[in-house]
C-alpha cells in the first residue's frame, strides 16, 4: 500500500528511504525538492535501480547500481515474471541455495512484521489525533478526511491538490490498488480540477472523486465548465481554509532556515474580502454544488453527490492554519 508523500528535502527523503536496503525507481524525474539540503535522499550502502523510458533520464541526478532502459510496463512485467521464477528455482535447488532462499524468506518475513507494526502504530496515532480534534469548529483535517473516507465508494480514485492536508489523507484511505491515487508533483499548484478531468475520462469504470484546497482550485476553476459540458461525474471537494495555507508554511520554513525572526503577517495569503463562493462558482458553469454545514453532513453529503450520477461540488470549511 501507498506509504504517502516524500519530504521537501534530501535528508528528510534520506531518513524516510533509511530502513530500506534496496530503491527501485521507475520513470522519473526523482526527488524534486522545494528546499534546498546537501547530501543524497539514499542512506549510506543503499542499492539504487532505475527503470527508465528515456536514454536522457537514467541516472540524471543519481548514481545507480543498475538501470534499465526500457518501457515501463514490459520491464514491470519482466521483473516480476523474473522473480517468480527466481522463487520457484531457489526453491527447488541443492540444499545451499534452498538454505539461503529460507534465510531470505525469513528476513522478508521480518521486514513484512515490521511493517505491519509500523502501521499498527500510525493507525494508533491518527485515531488519537481524530479523537482528539474531533470536535474542533472549523472542522479539523483528520475529521474532514475520516467523513470523506466514509461517505466515498469504496472504489473511488482519488484526485488530490489538498496539499497540507494530505497526510490526513493518507491516514484515511488505503490506497492499496493501481489507479486509485492521482496528484501532482515538483511543487506546482493548480492542477487538481484540471487533473480530475483527465482521469474521468480515462477510467470511466470508476467514480471520481477530486480533493482540492480553495486556493489551489482557483488556478483551473474553469474546469468545472468541462465537467459539465461532458457530464462527467465526477465530486469535487473544495476544502475553504480561506487562505493559501502552504505558502504560509512556507513563510515559516524560510524563516526558520535563515534564521529571520518576524512578527509581520503573512501578506497576499487570505482568500477574504470578499470570500469566494464555491457554491455560486459551480452553478456558474453548470455543476450542481452545495455548501456543508457541519462535520456530521459530510458524510452523507458526499454520498448523496456521488449517487446523484452528475458532477458535483461541494464546498466544506474546515481550519485554517494553526
Amino acid at each position: 500500500a501507498a506509504r504517502g508523500l516524500l519530504a521537501f528535502d534530501a535528508v528528510a527523503i534520506a531518513k524516510q528511504l533509511a530502513p530500506h536496503d534496496l530503491v527501485l525507481m521507475i520513470g522519473g524525474p526523482f526527488f524534486e525538492e522545494i528546499w534546498y539540503a546537501p547530501g543524497s535522499p539514499f542512506a549510506a550502502g543503499t542499492r539504487v535501480l532505475q527503470i527508465e523510458e528515456s536514454s536522457s533520464r537514467l541516472g540524471y541526478n543519481f548514481a545507480l547500481d543498475a538501470g534499465v532502459l526500457s518501457a515501463v510496463e514490459p520491464a514491470i512485467d519482466a521483473l516480476d515474471a523474473a522473480l517468480v521464477a527466481a522463487g520457484k528455482n531457489a526453491g527447488q535447488g541443492k540444499d545451499a541455495d534452498k538454505g539461503k532462499t529460507a534465510g531470505f524468506s525469513s528476513r522478508v518475513a521480518e521486514r513484512r512484521a515490521a511493517l505491519s507494526s509500523m502501521k499498527a502504530a500510525e493507525d494508533a496515532a491518527q485515531a488519537a489525533r481524530l479523537e482528539k480534534a474531533w470536535s474542533r469548529t472549523p472542522t479539523s483535517m483528520p475529521r474532514v478526511m475520516a467523513e470523506i473516507r466514509a461517505g466515498a465508494p469504496a472504489d473511488a480514485i482519488v484526485v488530490d491538490e489538498t496539499i497540507t492536508a494530505g497526510p490526513d489523507l493518507f491516514k484515511a484511505f488505503a490506497f492499496a490498488g493501481p489507479n486509485d491515487y492521482y496528484s501532482g508533483r515538483g511543487g506546482g499548484i493548480g492542477q487538481g480540477l484540471a487533473g480530475a478531468i483527465g482521469v474521468a475520462v480515462a477510467q470511466q469504470q470508476r467514480p471520481v472523486l477530486c480533493l482540492s484546497g480553495d486556493g489551489s482550485s482557483m488556478y483551473s476553476i474553469q474546469a468545472l465548465w468541462t465537467s459539465a459540458h461532458h457530464q462527467l461525474p465526477i465530486v469535487f471537494v473544495i476544502l475553504a481554509n480561506r487562505e493559501y495555507r502552504v505558502l504560509k508554511h512556507n513563510i515559516d520554513a524560510y524563516r526558520a532556515r535563515f534564521n529571520v525572526a518576524s512578527s509581520k503577517p503573512y501578506m497576499h495569503m487570505d482568500l477574504t474580502g470578499p470570500s469566494m463562493n464555491f457554491v455560486d462558482l459551480a452553478r456558474g458553469m453548470g455543476v450542481a454544488a452545495s455548501r456543508v454545514g457541519g462535520a456530521e453532513e459530510i458524510k452523507q453529503a458526499v454520498s448523496a453527490a456521488f449517487a446523484s450520477g452528475k458532477p458535483h461540488l461541494l464546498e466544506i470549511e474546515i481550519e485554517g492554519k494553526r
